[in-house]
Parts: structure tokens; C-alpha cells; sequence
């Protein structure tokens, strides 16, 4: 891999405190074919959703390295705050972790330390592939900091939206629509109240602090991402890669009948 595709400063990092918009792909399955065919379309990033997607640690490497062959940040989204887990793949390549169901300041700032390098935090220094097994160790040392997005996806969470946003580790908050909208009882209804309500808490947190807003458009719908950028989100996973196959094959039961 050429040395311009190992990140010394994170470039989705820049884009985001710049508060350019930025839209990414969703892989939930293991495919490189399916990956390299994703990121070729020009996105600014791709996660690799390892909380409910088929996709393990090693096959991530191999996901990483084709999301940066075509300039898109490889991002992760993990199941916990398993800062084990986090600095392991950023060892591997990862340039930001997204991690679900965020719901304190607190819990947060710990898992956070596991992510930057001493002085900042506790991440262990060693050779890999995020340093080009050596030949980038003092560029990527110094100058590497990761992506940090906390998914919102909980009441309890929207309560704790202001702290976690005032956070200095955070660059921006991620509402996970489904999630959020059946914690606060109206599961799949993003017109109810109580969504619309949620999702101003976070939107304020987030301006307040001047943090990426983000959300996770389920529909792959081009039309709306203009929507979502004037509603102030900066930060868009657009569909998934399932979720695109099958819009691809829309209407054809019509044809196959039953």
C-alpha cells in the first residue's frame, strides 16, 4: 500500500470539525466484492458494523485496506464500550470507532482513554498496520486521532446528550432511529413527538458544542440526504449494503407472484 493511503492526520476528522457534509455506506456482510463495489461509488466513509453485521476482526483488516484504496475512511461500529476492542482495530487501520448505545458522559471519557496515546490516554504503542508495520510510526504517533462518535439510541441517552457532547474526545453524536424511537415508545414512527423532541436535544448538544450530528438514513433514498443535510446533520450513513440489494430487486415479487 502506498504511503499516501496511511493516514497521518485523519482527514474525515478535519471534514467533520469543518463541518462539511460527509455520507457514508453501511456494510453489514463480510464481502470484499461487495465493499470494493460500495466505496467505489465515492463515499467519505465506510463502517464496518460489527454489533449486528457478519463481520469479524480479522476480515475488518481486509475491509479497511479497500475502503482506503478509494480514498473513504474506515470506520467501526461496535456493540459497547470495549476500548480492547477499539484500539485493536484501529491497530488494524480503523480511523474511527462509532459505539452503540452511549448513555453517560462518564462511561464515555473512560472508554475514550483507550483510543488516544499517552499523554492524552492509554492506547498501547506497537508495530501494525496503522503505522505501516513501522515505516509511519513517529507520523501516525503524533499525529493520528481517531474519529469518536457516540450513538444515541436511548432516552437515557438523550438525557446525557449535553455532557456527552461537551466531551473533548467527541466529534459528534449519531442517532440510531430505530433504536431511539422504540426506547421512547413509538418504535419505527420518526413523525411522533417524542422522536422529533429527542432528536432536537441531540441537534442542540451537538451546535452547542460544535459537534457533527449525525444519522443513520435506513432508506436508500438519494433524494432525501438533501433533507437530512438541511435538517443539520453533517455526518450520513446511507442505507446499508442489504438494504440496497434489495431496493435494487424492488418489485420484482409483482412479476414472480406467490
Amino acid at each position: 500500500m502506498s504511503n499516501s493511503m496511511m493516514p497521518q492526520q485523519n482527514r474525515l476528522k478535519d471534514r467533520l470539525a469543518q463541518s462539511k457534509p460527509s455520507v457514508g455506506a453501511w456494510l453489514m456482510s463480510s464481502s470484499p466484492v461487495i465493499a470494493e463495489a460500495m466505496v467505489s461509488m465515492g463515499f467519505h466513509f465506510l463502517v464496518i458494523d460489527m454489533e449486528h453485521g457478519a463481520i469479524d476482526v480479522s476480515q475488518s483488516e481486509t475491509l479497511f485496506a479497500l475502503a482506503e484504496r478509494y480514498g473513504a475512511a474506515p470506520m467501526v461500529r461496535i456493540s459497547s464500550l470495549d476500548g480492547d476492542l477499539a484500539r485493536r482495530l484501529m491497530d488494524l487501520g480503523a480511523h474511527g470507532i462509532i459505539v452503540s448505545t452511549v448513555e453517560s458522559a462518564e462511561s464515555f471519557a473512560e472508554f475514550s482513554k483507550s483510543c488516544f496515546y499517552p499523554p492524552e490516554g492509554k492506547r498501547g504503542v506497537g508495530i501494525s498496520r496503522c503505522n505501516q508495520f513501522g515505516d509511519r510510526f513517529k507520523e501516525y504517533l503524533m499525529g493520528f486521532k481517531p474519529v469518536l462518535m457516540a450513538m444515541v439510541e436511548t432516552s437515557e441517552g438523550i438525557h446525557a446528550a449535553s455532557d456527552i457532547a461537551a466531551l473533548p474526545s467527541v466529534d459528534g453524536m449519531f442517532l440510531g432511529p430505530y433504536d431511539l424511537s422504540t426506547s421512547l415508545g413509538c418504535p419505527g414512527d420518526f413523525n411522533s413527538q417524542p422522536f422529533i423532541n429527542a432528536v432536537e436535544t441531540v441537534r442542540s448538544a451537538c451546535r452547542a458544542n460544535r459537534k457533527a450530528l449525525g444519522i443513520h438514513q435506513v432508506e436508500p433514498v438519494a433524494d432525501e440526504l438533501h433533507n437530512r443535510f438541511d435538517d443539520g446533520f453533517s455526518f450520513v450513513a446511507y442505507g446499508t449494503d442489504i438494504l440496497a440489494l434489495r431496493a435494487g430487486l424492488a418489485g420484482v415479487r409483482d412479476f414472480i407472484g406467490e
